[in-house]
């Protein structure tokens, strides 16, 4: 019998663990509310259901013997779904509830950073009302405000004064489970993301890229590179916060992504966590520049495989995110056989097609696809990604 692997969601973010899945032997079911999730295509199955109700997936599975793991690799939201399950079947190493409360609510993240004595920054969090506003009033403005467990940027705003808030938080809370909102300093610095992987309680790996982001209000993440500009004490620092966090939380086994900050005094500030891979081609970015396969090694922790952490390489590479900043129907994608040509691409996916509406990249669930590059220099890794960039574009008719 074919080992089968449960995954929740089939947002973009999932493509990578279907396909790695199935290089590996295994069957794949995905599970997801949406009939045309962009990952459906890729699974032996499919399961239309919330994965925020993982009663009604083991309904659906109930009696199946070939389920080897289950993983939600696209979204922080179905981390609860994947430990009760993982429970449910007695699958191997269940994601510690902590860390799936870390993942979820940016309040407890916090929270926990300052009772670990982490650098951090104020912050207030709570319903979109009156007294959020009053707490708020205290910050060192200006300030985001951000749906309390909603990711890929989804309803962040700036405020430049407190009299922004109100309406700030009350649109920030449409995007929350519950209507609730953190307010946060805003911080000055250069951002960063980290790919890790915890094995026994310990950062068995790290890699850490830079990040290009776009302008205010949105923050929307548009480019990963590494090698990203840490000096070697800062690499360290980090990997000693992680091994910090990751024995707080109990967490044991499996894949960390974290978004960080390095300020002005070259202080680093965790800002958010996922027990999860991170999206945006950061797996693929990982494998090609440090013969790292994250992905695979989330695979292994909800198996009970093996991972072999060790780099086998140090090369320059460029994970970019394709969008648009205007909304319309894709009237055609040009270039795409064009940009396949540039020897440095190692990888290329698109998820807009011809005919598809599309939304202006205000976040990241509004992404057009992604590729990846990998060169010998940072330079010359900079320079295929150019060139793909200039090569491949959509052309948008209408309005979406």
């Amino acid at each position: 019998m074919t080992p089968t692997l449960v995954i929740l969601g089939g947002a973009d973010g999932s493509t990578s663990t279907f396909r790695r899945a199935r290089e590996l032997g295994y069957r794949t079911i995905c599970v997801d509310r949406r009939g045309d999730a962009v990952a459906r295509p890729l699974a032996d199955e499919f399961v239309q259901a919330s994965i925020r109700d993982p009663q009604l997936i083991a309904a659906e599975l109930d009696g199946r013997t070939d389920i080897a793991g289950v993983l939600s690799p696209a979204s922080d939201t179905g981390l609860p779904a994947q430990r009760w399950l993982a429970q449910l079947w007695r699958l191997p190493d269940p994601v510690a509830a902590t860390a799936v409360l870390a993942s979820q609510d940016k309040s407890h993240f916090r929270a926990v950073c300052d009772r670990l004595g982490f650098p951090g920054y104020g912050y207030v969090a709570g319903s979109a009302d009156g007294d959020l506003v009053l707490r708020a009033a205290a910050l060192r403005f200006p300030v985001l405000v951000k749906p309390l467990d909603a990711q890929s940027s989804r309803g962040i705003q700036v405020c430049a004064d407190v009299s922004d808030v109100a309406a700030a938080a009350r649109e920030a809370a449409r995007y929350a489970s519950a209507g609730e909102v953190i307010v946060e300093e805003q911080l000055a610095g250069n951002h960063y993301s980290a790919e890790a992987f915890v094995d026994a309680g310990r950062i068995a790996f790290v890699g850490v890229s830079a990040r290009t982001l776009t302008p205010a209000p949105h923050f929307v993440t548009t480019a990963h590179r590494v090698p990203a500009d840490l000096a070697a004490a800062q690499q360290h620092a980090l990997i000693g916060l992680l091994d910090e966090l990751v024995a707080e939380l109990g967490y044991l086994r499996g894949p960390l992504t974290i978004d960080l900050l390095i300020d002005p005094a070259g202080r680093l500030h965790l800002i958010e966590m996922g027990a999860r891979v991170g999206g945006n081609g950061l797996g693929e970015l990982v494998r090609h520049a440090y013969g790292v396969d994250t992905v695979a090694a989330s695979i292994a922790a909800a198996t009970g495989g093996a991972a072999d952490m060790v780099p086998t390489r140090s090369r320059a590479a460029v994970s970019e995110v394709l969008y648009t900043d205007e909304a319309g129907v894709v009237a055609d994608v040009v270039g795409a056989d064009a940009a396949a040509t540039v020897p440095e691409l190692v990888e290329l996916i698109l998820f807009a097609r011809r005919g598809q509406a599309v939304l202006p990249y205000h976040n990241a669930a509004n992404k057009l696809g992604h590729f990846v590059v990998v060169a010998d220099s940072p330079d010359r890794a900079a320079a295929a990604a150019a060139a793909v960039r200039a090569t491949l574009r959509f052309e948008l008719s209408g309005a979406a």
